[in-house]
């Protein structure tokens, strides 16, 4: 069965640099702090709704960033508790992305270097690492752009299948938060078995990655009723140019969950569960990779 999604004409990214202290001259500030091609591209885009500066009071902020999370506990603690949100947002024809809210976002961090303050994601309700400031044809999705992370093992605890079972429980549900920023909808991927989690994750991240290059054509675009994904997906994802797995595509079903959102399922064909699947059907590589360096210089994907 296939899944209509429509990629709407203009989409929009921000986020908030969380501090303690004064902003000052925001436009001189990006100009010290990045480097020289992205710098010129962002100047280019102050003063219309492609980059927008916005500094206010933490209690009077558009921003609620009470429920702000991260890796970093301490960081999400500071943006919880800061004086002052500094907002950076963009408003984009489709045909910008993912320029965009790259850029968009390598302005926050250089706000957030110079003011010693914690970068939030809106779209993830996430804070984002210190990273050096990338180069304007150095996007990867990888790069914390999809607000998924693996939950506790085992459901901290709280789970009792045996370790071996391969459907012994159905713990784990993982969810996109930041693809309608490239004019996509979110993705889901429920029911799966503590132990498949990794999996799980890694057929997410190489969807969305499948996905991306639509977010660029607005309109409706009907996907296939088994979207095919590759080694190259995968690498892509990562920003690497060497394949991750040598065996052929793997297909996955799309269904619509809510408007807005679709749920990754096993392939119509294949006989037993979800779990099974992940199990069985897919490359090892997808069971063992949380994290990879990417190669540098790679053109966006």
């Amino acid at each position: 069965m296939r899944v209509t999604i429509t990629v709407p004409e203009e989409t929009s990214a921000g986020f908030v640099v969380a501090s303690d202290r004064e902003p000052g001259d925001l436009a001189a500030m990006i100009r010290q702090r990045l480097p020289s091609p992205l710098a010129a591209a962002v100047a280019g885009r102050l003063g219309t709704p492609r980059l927008v500066f916005a500094d206010h009071p933490a209690d009077s902020s558009p921003w609620d960033l009470s429920e702000v999370s991260g890796a970093d506990e301490d960081d999400a603690e500071r943006a919880r508790l800061a004086k002052r949100h500094i907002g950076v947002t963009c408003v984009m024809p489709v045909g910008d992305l993912p320029s965009g809210p790259h850029l968009a976002r390598a302005t926050a961090k250089a706000i957030a270097e110079s003011l010693r303050g914690v970068l939030v994601d809106l779209a993830t309700g996430r804070t984002l690492p210190a990273a050096r400031l990338n180069r304007l044809d150095d996007f990867v999705l990888a790069d914390d752009w999809l607000g998924t992370v693996l939950p506790p093992y085992r459901d901290s605890g709280r789970c009792t299948a045996g370790e071996d079972d391969i459907d012994g429980c159905n713990c784990v549900a993982l969810r996109t938060r930041g693809l309608r920023r490239f004019g996509l909808p979110e993705l889901e991927i429920t029911d799966v078995a503590c132990p498949h989690d990794l999996a799980a994750l890694n057929i997410l991240r190489t969807t969305a990655q499948r996905l991306l290059p639509l977010g660029r054509h607005p309109g409706e675009h009907v996907l296939p009723g088994e979207l095919m994904l590759t080694s190259a997906d995968f690498s892509t994802f990562w920003g690497n140019r060497d394949p991750m797995w040598d065996d052929g595509p793997i297909g996955v079903r799309l269904a619509e969950v809510t408007p807005g959102r679709l749920g990754i399922r096993a392939p119509a064909s294949f006989p037993g569960t979800l779990n099974e699947w992940l199990w069985d059907e897919l490359p090892p590589v997808l069971h063992e990779l949380l994290t990879c360096e990417p190669d540098r210089a790679t053109p966006p994907g």
